[in-house]
């Protein structure tokens, strides 16, 4: 049996084993007794026996019962044990006095030890099952009270295990520091408790959990005020402090996996409560399965561009008014060796989530610089566009990384065209453009995608280097009848001529449409009625027999 356990049994069997152990340690005394009196009386070492009681009584009692121990084997074996039986001599009171007071010693120093270790051991488990610093039941205390729930609920409904974490950890700990998050818990994990909540458990940082088992109607009431609840500002050193909550909960009628499997699922839905921008959701068997396989295609992504699993298709985009084709946008694809040629959505957002993505578009701008220079050698001058992220724009060195790939290949920064969408640049704006500033004085091509799919950029428009605004597909895909799709497109159009920058109409899927972009002012088009994108070995053959020109132009 392993020490924790073994602590923990004698922990709950204290009472008994103490009753146990007084008549024990009575028996051994008198035992020691009727030795030393039958072996010829005290002059002989049987006396030292008398130290097992003693020390079986500390290590027991602890100090009190060491001394009280120790004053009664004094006592034994002081005035009523003769020096010698024989003969009858009796002790001299200074010698079994002596005597006791050496037990006394001996008793109380273990009994002293034997406390601290009980206290240590009181302290260990304690810590097993709560956390310090909040003092609320941990997650081994969860899985604990959780066994109990294996016949089911007491009302015969589901039961709930619900998770509730703080989300904007790192804010509060930048303005704040530390304190804030396990002030901020405490308060939260009260807040639960008084509305509703039973036993609350500190399950990991910044996060409670709790099990609900009061039957389908208040579980439900319950959970259904957590999102007002949970909207109250906490107060940390005199100051209202806003907290931004998530919450997973997880559904069943009687624990009959480990308990470590519940709060595994409660927490998987806690996971996509950000990437669904809800308050709250519920798990579920394919939310489980579809994060193992994110997690998974991202573990092979690092992978897939050493062995070249990563390859570009290019779609072009054409001049409205000539019919030329002016560039190709560059869209990646997986080859994936048992998944099959994957699309980005199939990891690009996932990836955008971790620092994977600094590597993808260094490798994305590399190939694109390469490919410009094979199609130069063909025939084929057309900038080709590639798409970065938020987090590459926020990267302090993606500037220096995507000039340096420049000086590498000797290729001028107008061959490549940088897409940005118009969400990348509402995370931090100010740092948005001065990134973008830099990679225009690189001379490279700066486009905002998705545009009209937001606002926030359209304040700071006239600060963006930006020489070309795609307009979104959503928009496009809805022309000509929709008035409110013409409305914001034309609107689009005239902002950007006023402003010297080049329109482009994306997903342009049929003749109609395309048909009535070239009555616009619409600059450029980019879709499938044009093309669909055309692997990379295939394009400059296709642009080239094309004569540069989309052979649709009538």
């Amino acid at each position: 049996m392993e020490a924790p356990k073994v602590l923990d049994w004698v922990e709950r069997h204290k009472i008994i084993i103490r009753r146990l152990m007084i008549p024990l340690i009575i028996t051994l005394a008198a035992l020691v007794y009727l030795l030393v009196f039958f072996t010829g009386g005290i002059k002989y070492v049987y006396s030292h026996s008398m130290y097992i009681p003693i020390l079986l009584a500390s290590l027991v009692f602890g100090t009190k019962g060491g001394i009280a121990m120790a004053i009664m084997a004094g006592i034994i074996l002081g005035p009523f044990m003769p020096i010698d039986v024989v003969s009858g001599e009796m002790q001299e009171t200074a010698n079994w006095l002596y005597r006791m007071g050496f037990f006394v010693l001996i008793g109380s120093l273990s009994g002293f030890a034997s406390d601290c270790v009980i206290k240590y051991t009181k302290r260990l488990h304690w810590l097993s099952n709560y956390n310090p610093t909040t003092k609320l039941p941990n997650r081994h205390a969860l899985f604990k009270d959780m066994e109990r729930l294996e016949k089911g609920s007491k009302t015969g409904d589901e039961i709930i295990l619900a998770v509730v974490a703080i989300d904007n950890i790192l804010e509060l700990k930048s303005v704040f520091g530390f304190g804030v998050i396990d002030d901020a818990t405490r308060q939260m994990a009260r807040r639960l408790a008084l509305n509703g909540g039973d036993d609350i458990y500190h399950t990991d940082s910044a996060q409670v959990a709790m099990v609900l088992d009061k039957g389908d109607i208040t579980n439900k009431r319950f959970l259904d005020n957590l999102s007002v609840l949970l909207k109250e500002a906490v107060t940390y050193n005199d100051i209202s402090v806003h907290i931004e909550t998530r919450v997973g909960y997880v559904s069943f009628n009687r624990v009959e996996q480990a308990p470590e499997v519940y709060l595994h699922r409660a927490e998987a839905a806690l996971s996509l409560v950000q990437e669904k921008s809800v308050d709250m959701t519920a798990f579920n068997p394919a939310m489980a399965t579809q994060k193992e396989a994110n997690i998974s295609i991202l573990g092979e992504l690092q992978t897939a561009i050493n062995d070249e699993q990563l390859l570009f298709y290019y779609q072009p985009k054409i001049d409205l008014r000539t019919g030329d084709i002016c560039s190709a946008e560059a869209l990646l694809r997986w080859q994936h060796p048992r998944r099959g040629l994957l699309t980005p959505g199939s990891f690009i957002a996932r990836a955008e989530q971790s620092t994977l993505i600094q590597t993808i578009t260094e490798f994305a701008l590399r190939e694109a610089i390469k490919q410009h220079k094979v199609w130069s050698m063909q025939g084929v001058e057309i900038p080709i566009s590639v798409n970065i992220s938020t987090r590459n724009l926020l990267h302090p060195q993606f500037p220096q990384i995507a000039m340096r790939l420049l000086r590498e290949y000797k290729v001028d920064g107008k061959w490549i065209e940088l897409e940005v969408t118009e969400g990348a640049l509402v995370v931090d704006m100010e740092q948005a453009i001065d990134t973008l500033m830099q990679l225009a004085e690189a001379n490279f091509s700066i486009s905002i995608d998705d545009f009209g799919t937001g606002y926030s950029s359209l304040q700071y428009l006239h600060r963006l280097p930006a020489s070309l605004i795609k307009i979104d597909q959503s928009f496009i895909k809805r022309l000509p009848h929709d008035k409110g799709a013409v409305y914001i497109v034309d609107a689009a159009v005239t902002l950007a001529q006023k402003m010297g920058v080049k329109t482009i109409a994306e997903g342009v899927e049929t003749l109609e449409v395309y048909d009535y972009l070239r009555q616009t002012d619409c600059d450029m088009a980019q879709g499938y009625f044009i093309s669909k994108p055309i692997p990379q070995d295939r394009f400059s053959r296709w642009f080239l027999n094309q004569n540069g020109t989309y052979a649709s132009l009538g």
